[in-house]
């Protein structure tokens, strides 16, 4: 029997406790059903709803996809539309193809400007409906609820990174939406600086492979590279990526009986991260941890997280590496971890180095490896 790592994604938590076989973590945001209760030797896997928010349903989706850089502000949406059907079944879905924002009205100021919490960058919420082909048919196949983390850039096209498995079946062909307040430029100029829903580029690059390897890219559309913000609110950064170099203690394999216990390697360190997640991360809420655990291409560490953080931005904070890199981008948060036990048929236990309680994600190591081409806009400590 193994244990399970659970995915951090849309508004509900899809996680077996415990699950036959060693399976890879579950893609919250691609999976609009709900599994029966298993029962298993060590005890009962519970699933956890991955329902997302019932008013985001396929009718306001394609309103925000045709309403391009005009976005929909929030206050246009019903309050009946908030408190209608789930959005999963709901027909219509917009086409694979999708539509760019065209809109003329958004301002070719200068990228870059310390403009928390307007704009796109860090802590940015991403909510969207996807729709996969089905007989011909467009049709609902995930609700995706997450949080942006930085921004990448590759010559003159803009990204954001988010949590690969925040990206749907058809992920790198549907328009990704996402609740955003227009930089002061905007409504100087006759537009809206209203936050509203926005439909902000397509996913370019997805790994969504479980612990240590779950990252995406969103490519921006043109019309908003002069809405990037790379800084992250409140804790200021990025200001490089940390790659390793922090005093600590490596990892280790410790034998004790019949159990193999897999220690991570230590690395005392304060991290902070913005997310939406559900109820701690209302609104955006920015938060810190303690620890940085270290395993292949993963950090853990401990932390109020919850589901609809997943993607956010993780930073050490305080001055780490050198004077000039105060707060370094770490990785990314994808995870929380249930157990990772392993059970052979001759008794012998053997627990993974991601231990019960941890929030977790994929290391910017990884991630710039994923990347390629796309590098890291920091942004003023």
């Amino acid at each position: 029997m193994w244990g399970r790592v659970g995915v951090l994604g849309v508004a509900g938590l899809a996680v077996l406790a415990l699950a036959a076989g060693p399976a890879p973590a579950r893609a919250a945001s691609s999976d609009t059903s709900t599994a029966a209760v298993q029962q298993t030797p060590l005890g009962k896997a519970i699933p956890l709803s991955v329902t997302g928010p019932s008013w985001f349903d396929s009718s306001l989706y394609q309103r925000v996809v045709r309403a391009g850089a005009r976005g929909v502000p929030l206050s246009s949406v019903p309050a009946a539309a908030k408190k209608g059907g789930a959005a999963n079944g709901v027909s219509a879905c917009q086409g694979a193809a999708g539509s760019a924002p065209t809109s003329s009205t958004v301002p070719t100021t200068p990228n870059g400007a310390e403009r928390q919490p307007v704009g796109i960058g860090p802590g940015t919420w991403l909510i969207s409906l996807f729709c996969d082909n089905v007989g011909g048919a467009s049709v609902p196949d995930g609700f995706a609820w997450c949080t942006a983390n930085f921004i990448f850039q590759n010559n003159s096209s803009f990204a954001v990174g988010t949590a690969g498995h925040c990206a749907a079946k058809d992920g790198l062909a549907s328009p990704v939406t996402a609740v955003v307040t227009p930089p002061p430029e905007v409504c100087a100029n006759g537009g809206s600086c209203e936050p509203g829903l926005y439909a902000i580029g397509t996913f370019t690059t997805v790994h969504n492979n479980g612990l240590g390897d779950d990252f995406a890219l969103i490519s921006l559309y043109p019309q908003f590279n002069s809405w990037v913000r790379p800084t992250m609110p409140v804790f200021g950064g990025p200001t490089g990526a940390y790659t390793g170099g922090l005093a600590g203690v490596g990892p280790q394999t410790l034998q004790t009986g019949p159990a193999t216990v897999n220690v991570p390697g230590y690395y005392p360190a304060e991290v902070g991260h913005c997310g939406h997640g559900l109820a701690v991360g209302t609104g955006g809420t920015c938060r810190t941890g303690q620890g940085l655990f270290a395993a292949g291409t993963w950090y853990a560490w401990y932390g109020p997280s919850f589901e609809g953080d997943s993607g956010s931005g993780v930073e050490i904070l305080g001055n780490y590496s050198a004077p000039l890199n105060a707060v370094p981008a770490a990785a990314d948060l994808t995870h929380i971890i249930i157990s990772d036990v392993s059970i052979s048929n001759k008794g012998h236990v053997t627990t993974g180095a991601d231990l019960p309680g941890m929030i977790a994600g994929t290391s910017m190591t990884k991630i710039l490896s994923i990347a390629g081409s796309w590098h890291l806009v920091t942004g003023p400590p």
